[in-house]
C-alpha cells in the first residue's frame, strides 16, 4: 500500500493504510498507529511497517506523517507547533477508529513524546491497549549529543530552520543532478545503495525548503519543550495504570538523542512506579536512533 495524501484533516498530512490481511469475524481488528520522529516523512517508514505488517497480519497499520509533511503542501506552509502536532494525530486516529476500538500507539524518537501527549487527550477515541516508546526523546532532550550541538547552533543562528531550508533547497534541487545528490546522500549516510529508501526519502526532505523549515522549526521547540518534567511522566503513567496500557520503551544505547543519564533516569523512575506487569523495557547497542535507515528489519523481527 503506497503512502498516499490525506484530506480528512485540517492540516496537511499523508498516511499510509494496511488493512488487515487475517481478520476475525467477531470483532475489529486492532488499529496499530505509528507516529513518526522528527522530521515526520513517512517514506522513511515506509519498508519498516511493511515488515510490520508481515509479522501481524491481523492488525490494520495507520502511519501518519506529521504536520506539513506531505508533498502537496505549499511552499510557505507555516511550522506547525509540537501541540499542533499532538492534536493532528488524535484527529486522524480518531477518524479510523471509534469507541472501543482496540488501539495500540508505537512513536519514534519525538513521536514518543507526542505520543504521550495523545494518550493524555481528552478527545482520542478508542481505547489504548498498549505503547510503543521508540528510541524515545521524552525528556531533557537538549542534554543529549546532538542536543547539545542544535542548541548551541540556534543560540548563534536564530534564523537556523530559514537559513538551512534555503541552503538545502538551493544546493540539492537547483544546484546537484537528481543522481549526484543521491550519490552525496548514500555517502552520507552510509546506506551503500543511491536506490535504498533512506537515501530517497533524503532527497524528498533536501529538495522541500517547507520540509527542512518544518522539521528544525520543531527541533527548536523540542529543545524548549521537552526537558525535566516528571510531573507530565507521572499523568501519563497514571493514565497507563488507569487503563491498563501495557507500557514499552525500546533504547539504543549508543542513542545520539538520549543521553545514557536520560535513559537510566526514566527506567528506573518506570520501574518504580509502574506495575511490572504492564512494563517492559529493553535496551540494545545493535540499533542506532534511526534505525529505520539500515536496521528496520533487524529491529521489526527482534523487538515488535
Amino acid at each position: 500500500m503506497p503512502i498516499q495524501e490525506y484530506t480528512k484533516s485540517k492540516f496537511p498530512c499523508s498516511i499510509l493504510n494496511i488493512k488487515p490481511t487475517i481478520t476475525r469475524s467477531d470483532e475489529d481488528a486492532a488499529l496499530l498507529v505509528w507516529i513518526p520522529g522528527n522530521p515526520g516523512l513517512l517514506y522513511y517508514y515506509q519498508e519498516m511497517l511493511q515488515y510490520l505488517h508481515s509479522k501481524h497480519p491481523d492488525w490494520e497499520i495507520l502511519g501518519i506523517s506529521h504536520a506539513g509533511m506531505t508533498l502537496n503542501a505549499h511552499s510557505n506552509t507555516p511550522v506547525y507547533s509540537l501541540q499542533d502536532q499532538v492534536d493532528h494525530q488524535v484527529e486522524v486516529i480518531n477518524n479510523f477508529s471509534h469507541e472501543n476500538r482496540k488501539i495500540i500507539i508505537m512513536g519514534h524518537s519525538v513521536g514518543a513524546y507526542i505520543l504521550q501527549k495523545v494518550c493524555l487527550s481528552h478527545n482520542l477515541v478508542g481505547t489504548v491497549q498498549k505503547v510503543g516508546l521508540v528510541t524515545p526523546t521524552v525528556m531533557d532532550i537538549h542534554t543529549s549529543e546532538m542536543g547539545v550541538k542544535l542548541t548551541t547552533a540556534l543560540h548563534y543562528i536564530p534564523p537556523l530552520a530559514h537559513v538551512v531550508s534555503l541552503f538545502s533547497y538551493i544546493f540539492f534541487y537547483w544546484i546537484l543532478s537528481e543522481g549526484f545528490s543521491r550519490f552525496i546522500i548514500d555517502k552520507f549516510m552510509g546506506c551503500g545503495s543511491t536506490s535504498c529508501q533512506a537515501v530517497l526519502s533524503t532527497r524528498i526532505f533536501l529538495t522541500h525548503k517547507q520540509f527542512v523549515r518544518q522539521s528544525l522549526g520543531l527541533a527548536s521547540q523540542e529543545m524548549e519543550e521537552i526537558t525535566t518534567n516528571w510531573e507530565f511522566q507521572d499523568k501519563f503513567i497514571n493514565y497507563c495504570e488507569q487503563n491498563g496500557t501495557l507500557i514499552w520503551f525500546l533504547f539504543s544505547s549508543n542513542d545520539h538523542w538520549v543521553s545514557g543519564k536520560t535513559r537510566s533516569h526514566l527506567s528506573h523512575y518506570y520501574k518504580d512506579k509502574v506495575d511490572q506487569n504492564r512494563l517492559e523495557i529493553d535496551v540494545t547497542d545493535k540499533i542506532p536512533h534511526s534505525f529505520v535507515v539500515k536496521h528496520a528489519k533487524y529491529a521489526i523481527n527482534t523487538f515488535f
